[in-house]
Protein backbone atom coordinates (compact mmCIF):
# COMPACT_ATOMS: atom_id res chain seq x y z
CA UNK A 1 0.00 0.00 0.00
CA UNK A 2 1.11 3.41 -0.94
CA UNK A 3 1.49 6.48 1.42
CA UNK A 4 -1.83 8.37 0.12
CA UNK A 5 -4.94 10.06 1.64
CA UNK A 6 -8.14 10.90 -0.21
CA UNK A 7 -8.88 14.70 -0.56
CA UNK A 8 -12.11 14.33 1.76
CA UNK A 9 -13.18 16.57 4.55
CA UNK A 10 -14.78 14.01 6.70
CA UNK A 11 -13.29 10.76 8.01
CA UNK A 12 -14.46 8.76 11.21
CA UNK A 13 -12.26 6.65 13.06
CA UNK A 14 -13.28 2.84 13.93
CA UNK A 15 -13.47 2.24 17.17
CA UNK A 16 -15.07 -1.21 17.53
CA UNK A 17 -16.64 -3.32 19.42
CA UNK A 18 -16.30 -7.33 19.41
CA UNK A 19 -17.65 -8.85 16.99
CA UNK A 20 -18.10 -5.93 14.54
CA UNK A 21 -17.07 -5.93 11.08
CA UNK A 22 -16.29 -3.17 8.48
CA UNK A 23 -16.15 -3.36 4.40
CA UNK A 24 -14.74 -0.97 2.23
CA UNK A 25 -12.59 0.13 -0.61
CA UNK A 26 -9.05 1.04 0.22
CA UNK A 27 -8.85 4.75 -0.41
CA UNK A 28 -5.03 5.10 1.02
CA UNK A 29 -2.90 4.66 4.24
CA UNK A 30 -0.44 6.77 6.24
CA UNK A 31 1.19 7.32 9.80
CA UNK A 32 0.81 10.08 12.10
CA UNK A 33 2.25 10.35 15.29
CA UNK A 34 0.73 9.60 18.63
CA UNK A 35 1.92 10.78 21.82
CA UNK A 36 0.98 7.49 23.57
CA UNK A 37 1.86 4.71 21.20
CA UNK A 38 4.65 7.19 19.16
CA UNK A 39 3.91 6.12 15.40
CA UNK A 40 0.65 4.61 14.23
CA UNK A 41 -0.19 3.24 10.80
CA UNK A 42 -3.50 3.73 9.58
CA UNK A 43 -5.69 2.11 6.82
CA UNK A 44 -8.97 4.44 4.89
CA UNK A 45 -11.39 2.46 3.80
CA UNK A 46 -14.84 4.05 1.74
CA UNK A 47 -17.90 2.31 2.57
CA UNK A 48 -20.83 1.81 0.63
CA UNK A 49 -22.15 4.98 1.55
CA UNK A 50 -19.44 7.14 0.25
CA UNK A 51 -18.21 7.73 4.13
CA UNK A 52 -14.36 7.78 4.85
CA UNK A 53 -13.34 5.44 7.65
CA UNK A 54 -9.55 5.25 9.60
CA UNK A 55 -8.49 2.06 10.80
CA UNK A 56 -5.64 1.82 13.24
CA UNK A 57 -3.42 -1.03 11.98
CA UNK A 58 -1.54 -3.55 14.53
CA UNK A 59 0.97 -5.55 13.75
CA UNK A 60 -1.37 -8.35 12.35
CA UNK A 61 -3.47 -6.60 9.97
CA UNK A 62 0.08 -4.63 8.66
CA UNK A 63 1.07 -8.43 7.91
CA UNK A 64 -2.02 -9.60 6.38
CA UNK A 65 -2.54 -6.92 3.79
CA UNK A 66 0.74 -7.54 3.06
CA UNK A 67 0.66 -10.80 2.33
CA UNK A 68 -2.60 -10.45 -0.05
CA UNK A 69 -1.36 -7.43 -1.88
CA UNK A 70 -3.60 -4.92 -1.19
CA UNK A 71 -3.41 -1.77 -3.34
CA UNK A 72 -5.80 1.31 -3.24
CA UNK A 73 -9.21 -0.03 -4.90
CA UNK A 74 -9.21 -3.39 -3.41
CA UNK A 75 -12.17 -4.44 -1.18
CA UNK A 76 -11.19 -5.29 2.27
CA UNK A 77 -13.18 -6.65 5.32
CA UNK A 78 -11.84 -6.19 8.56
CA UNK A 79 -13.67 -8.29 11.71
CA UNK A 80 -12.64 -7.05 15.44
CA UNK A 81 -13.15 -10.18 17.42
CA UNK A 82 -12.00 -8.40 20.43
CA UNK A 83 -8.91 -8.12 22.95
CA UNK A 84 -7.64 -11.98 23.83
CA UNK A 85 -4.43 -12.73 26.42
CA UNK A 86 -1.29 -14.46 25.66
CA UNK A 87 0.30 -17.32 27.55
CA UNK A 88 2.62 -14.89 28.75
CA UNK A 89 -0.52 -12.33 30.03
CA UNK A 90 0.01 -9.86 27.33
CA UNK A 91 -2.96 -8.71 25.65
CA UNK A 92 -4.08 -8.40 22.30
CA UNK A 93 -6.55 -7.23 19.68
CA UNK A 94 -7.49 -10.07 17.43
CA UNK A 95 -8.97 -9.11 13.94
CA UNK A 96 -9.31 -11.24 10.75
CA UNK A 97 -8.98 -9.50 8.16
CA UNK A 98 -10.05 -9.95 3.88
CA UNK A 99 -9.12 -8.67 0.89
CA UNK A 100 -10.62 -9.09 -2.27
CA UNK A 101 -8.66 -7.82 -5.66
CA UNK A 102 -10.70 -5.60 -7.39
CA UNK A 103 -8.63 -2.39 -8.91
CA UNK A 104 -8.04 -2.97 -12.69
CA UNK A 105 -4.34 -3.14 -14.20
CA UNK A 106 -4.27 -0.91 -16.46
Amino acid sequence: MTENLPATNKVTYWQPSAGETITGVIQGSGTFKNSLYDEQKTMLLQDDNGSVVSIDLNRYLIHSLKQHNAALGDLVTVTFHGKEQKNNGRSFNRYTLRVDKLACSV
